[in-house]
């Protein structure tokens, strides 16, 4: 194992409302009997490449992980509004519907954790096991503060790069090299998921995310009475996977002990297991963090 890059192996455009939606089938495994498919479904400004790692896991242990660029990210970032988590479900249902299988596994970390809920709560038939990955529960807004405000405290540089321009992909790396959540030190993985994020030609490249599609979706973040309920009404136990620092690496996380002690009792279906050493991008960026959580969900596969 180690944290070299691991691309997918084909690539489908997907039919949806308004166009096509990318995506990836990773290793050489086919979906049959012996070679169950995941669906995998990546955060708020980020894509496939989010998975590398994970999916590499996941072939090894004989799946066949498929993971999406959401509309409005990366090869999807054409694809127009309207945008939430109702409609990236429906993305979903029509991803499911293309593999062709009548209920798959599906795995969302962080704003596709969202994504993954609302796919529960729309097309329950189609979700076989449901898998959050530090995402998925609604966060509590501060006091007098509006979700507008809050965004760029919660997620910090990876939306501010959004409004930027960046001379070459170099430069591109250098911004996020810095970050406290890569304070593990760079890797070719890490190279691979910023170089994708890159579009344009230089000296005019920017992120690939649709800023728009970040403002509509934000929303869902916080209030939204499709997730509450669908988590409330889950009949059978999901597995909410925690990393214990946040997107800057600080102490507590995105989901800090105290918040998670608050909410949990309104979903008593949820079962929560935190990965000791992990921020909310290395529990899958990082060969450590990704086999934990392939172990934690499949290691008596």
């Amino acid at each position: 194992m180690s944290n070299e890059r691991y691309l997918p192996t084909e690539k489908f455009a997907v039919p949806v409302k308004g166009g096509h939606l990318a995506l990836y089938r990773f290793g050489n495994n086919l979906p049959s009997v012996n070679h169950l498919p995941v669906l995998l479904i990546h955060g708020v400004t980020s894509s496939n490449r989010a998975f590398q790692l994970f999916a590499r896991s996941l072939v090894e242990l004989g799946f066949v992980p498929y993971a999406v660029d959401l509309r409005g990210r990366g090869e999807s970032n054409n694809l127009p509004g309207p945008f939430g988590m109702k409609n990236h479900a429906r993305d979903m249902a029509d991803v499911v519907k293309f593999i062709g299988v009548e209920s798959i596994d599906v795995i969302g970390h962080s704003m596709g954790a969202f994504v993954a809920v609302a796919l529960q709560g729309t097309e329950p038939k189609l979700v076989k096991r449901l898998v959050l990955v530090d995402g998925g529960i609604p966060l509590p807004l501060p006091p007098g503060m509006t979700v507008a405000q809050v965004m760029p405290y919660v997620l910090g540089p990876a939306m501010a790069r959004l409004a930027m321009t960046f001379e070459s992909f170099d430069a591109y790396r250098n911004y996020w090299k810095p970050q406290a959540a890569f304070i593990k030190g760079w890797s070719p993985v890490l190279d691979e998921y910023v170089e994708y994020d890159l579009q344009g030609e230089a000296p005019n490249l920017k992120a690939r995310t649709n800023p728009k599609a970040v403002e509509e979706d934000s929303e869902d973040l916080f209030v939204s009475k499709l997730i509450e309920k669908t988590l409330e009404k889950l009949t059978d136990e999901v597995l909410f996977i925690r990393a214990v620092r946040g997107l800057q690496n600080e102490e507590g996380g995105l989901y800090p002990e105290p918040v998670l002690a608050a909410v949990l009792p309104k979903y008593p279906k949820l079962k929560v297991h935190t990965i000791a050493d992990t921020n909310h991008y290395d529990i899958l960026l990082d060969e450590v963090g990704a086999e934990a959580v392939a172990q934690l969900i499949y290691g008596d596969k």
